[in-house]
């Protein structure tokens, strides 16, 4: 029998753990895998996926983007080519949107076929490495900064909550930006650089995004007046954010961004302190494991 190992973060707001831990269980040894699961926190595990390492044969992250995220920097940066698969159980759940897996995570476990596979691009910045995203300016960040508790309790209503906040504030800084081998100063409100269509749960925010396309997908908006910001929100929904005359979009396989105007960034949602990073594709990072249509 092969082996499983789960990791679920025991802070995510699933609300349905016991029923979840079921399905998984069962639906995994019905393809003749033998499951162990380990509750830990968001980040922070790496020292577990070392540990059951050798013996895995499928690694399976049931929480939110960020822990989602550790587990890919992990399989990446160790070089670890053990398939992977999401459960999603968090709040805006932006990778699970972009993959098609089932939202909800009692479903996503009901429905995860160990036969099905895919590879997907993932991300290096620097020496480190992430799933899906890096975005700078205070409307990202603020989202980052949301507690887990508020989370928890509000939903993504603890997201639109922030955001109507801090749209009516939105700092500008100055951008110095090297695309490829294109150079170019920019002022900015709000800089995306994502390897997924969907960001903050807005599912098609940039529809040309293919997880496994082997480019960066760059979106940089310009200052803009209030009376401005409701059309570009409009536009971020419907998918064409990218016709709007204050935004830029750019594809790449690889970007350097350096500013003397931030103090933080966001990497696949979580807050980090800002440094200039190189941003580069790392094509077919991982095999994630795919999802049946559930009857």
């Amino acid at each position: 029998m092969k082996k499983a190992l789960a990791i679920i973060n025991r802070t995510a707001g699933m609300g349905q753990k016991a029923e979840l831990e079921a399905a998984l269980i069962r639906n995994l040894k019905s393809q003749d895998y033998e499951t162990v699961i380990k509750y830990t926190k968001p980040t922070g595990f790496k020292h577990i996926v070392m540990k059951h390492e050798p013996d895995t044969d499928l690694f399976v992250v049931a929480g939110g983007d960020g822990t989602v995220s550790e587990l890919i920097s992990i399989l990446v940066s160790e070089n670890i080519k053990t398939p992977a698969a999401v459960i999603p159980a968090g709040t805006v759940n932006d990778f699970a949107r972009a993959n098609d897996i089932p939202l909800n995570p009692v479903s996503a476990a009901k429905t995860l076929d160990t036969t099905s596979a895919k590879t997907v691009d993932t991300i290096q910045l620097n020496e480190n490495y992430a799933g899906y995203l890096v975005a700078f300016g205070n409307f990202m960040t603020s989202f980052a900064k949301v507690k887990s508790s508020v989370k928890n309790k509000l939903g993504r209503a603890a997201y639109l909550i922030r955001g109507i906040r801090t749209i009516i504030s939105l700092k500008t800084y100055r951008l110095n930006m090297k695309v490829d081998q294109v150079e170019m100063e920019i002022d900015s409100v709000f800089t995306v650089v994502s390897k997924i269509s969907s960001v903050g749960s807005v599912e098609k925010l940039i529809p040309e995004a293919k997880s496994n396309d082997g480019l960066l997908h760059i979106l940089n908006v310009a200052p803009v007046k209030f009376k401005e910001l409701l059309p570009l929100i409009l536009k971020a929904f419907k998918g064409d954010i990218t016709d709007h005359p204050k935004v830029t979009y750019l594809t790449a396989e690889q970007i350097e961004i350096r500013s003397n105007d931030l103090e933080d960034m966001n990497i696949d949602g979580d807050i980090n302190d800002y440094e200039d990073v190189k941003i580069s594709v790392v094509k077919d990072g991982i095999t994630l494991v795919q999802h049946k249509t559930e009857e």
